[in-house]
C-alpha cells in the first residue's frame, strides 16, 4: 500500500489530505468511482492531531482509509478548513467549497468514473449538499447524518456554539467569525433535508445508530422519506454517533461500496 500526501489552496487556505493506493495503483481507479472520506466536526483534542484524529485509539480516519485500500479501493481523506493540519476556521459552507475543490483536483488526476463520498455527521451533510449540485458524485454513503442543523444549533445558542468550537479548536482566529449571524446562516444553508431529493436516482445509503448521543436516529428516517429512487436505510441497534468505530457499521458500508 502506498500513501501520498496532498495539499491544495482553497480561499487562500492550505488544505491537506492523504491518498491511499492499493498494490501498484497510483491514480483513481477506472472501474469504479473514486472514494473520498469526509469527516465530521472533530471533538475536543482531535483537531490538534495529525490528519484529524489520526492519533486516536482506533487510528481515526487514516485507519479507515487504509482498511478501504486493503480491500482494493483507492481512497482519499482530508481535513476540512479549521480541522487537523488544514488552515482556516470552521465554516460549514466553506467546507462545501473545500470538498468541491478536491473533486476538481482528483478529476484532473484521472477520476474518470466520478466519485463515491462516505461522509460522517457534518461531513455527511456536506457530502449530501455537494452531491445535490454536482453530478460527478455517483454514490453517496451518509453515516449519522443530521437532517437539519437548525434543530441542532438553534439561534439562541449562537454565542455558546462559537465558544464550544473555540474550545474544540476548529475556530482559531479570535476575530472569527466577523459576522456571527451570517456564519450561523452558512451552517443552516447546508440542509440535507432540502437537498437529498436531488440525489435520485444515484445509489444512496443512510446508516444511523439508535444509540447516537448527538443526532437522534429519527433524522435518518426523515432523510429516507425525503430521498428518492436508489435509497437504502440501515438502523443499527445501540450504535453510537461515531460509526467509524463500529465494526459492524464499517463492514456494512464497505460491502455496499464494493457491491453496488
Amino acid at each position: 500500500m502506498k500513501e501520498e500526501e496532498i495539499k491544495i489552496q482553497v480561499d487562500n487556505l492550505t488544505l491537506r489530505g492523504r491518498a491511499y493506493w492499493p498494490e501498484d495503483i497510483c491514480c483513481p481507479g477506472k472501474s469504479r468511482p473514486f472514494l473520498i472520506l469526509c469527516h465530521g466536526i472533530p471533538r475536543a483534542g482531535a483537531v490538534s492531531e495529525k490528519n484529524a484524529e489520526s492519533e486516536e485509539e482506533d487510528g481515526g480516519y487514516p485507519a479507515l482509509a487504509r482498511l478501504c485500500a486493503s480491500r482494493g479501493m483507492p481512497v482519499f481523506h482530508f481535513n476540512f478548513r479549521g480541522a487537523g493540519e488544514s488552515e482556516g476556521d470552521f465554516d460549514l459552507l466553506g467546507w462545501t467549497r473545500d470538498l468541491t475543490a478536491f473533486l476538481d483536483y482528483w478529476e484532473k488526476r484521472g477520476a474518470e468514473r466520478g466519485f463515491s463520498l462516505w461522509g460522517f455527521s457534518a461531513g455527511a451533510a456536506v457530502s449530501a449538499y455537494v452531491a445535490s449540485i454536482d453530478a460527478r458524485v455517483q454514490k453517496l454513503l451518509l453515516a449519522a447524518c443530521p437532517a437539519s442543523f437548525r434543530e441542532l444549533f438553534p439561534p439562541e445558542g449562537l454565542d455558546q456554539l462559537i465558544l464550544r468550537f473555540r474550545k474544540t479548536g476548529i475556530i482559531h482566529n479570535t476575530a472569527f467569525p466577523s459576522d456571527p449571524e451570517q456564519w450561523l446562516e452558512n451552517i443552516y444553508a447546508v440542509e440535507p433535508l432540502e437537498c437529498i431529493a436531488f440525489l435520485t436516482p444515484r445509489p444512496l445509503l443512510l446508516v444511523h445508530g439508535t444509540g447516537d448521543e448527538l443526532i437522534p436516529f429519527s433524522h435518518a428516517f426523515r432523510l429516507y422519506r425525503r430521498a428518492g429512487q436508489g435509497r437504502q436505510l440501515i438502523i443499527l441497534p445501540g450504535a453510537p454517533h461515531q460509526l467509524r468505530r463500529e465494526k459492524k457499521a464499517v463492514e456494512i458500508c464497505l460491502h455496499w461500496l464494493e457491491t453496488e
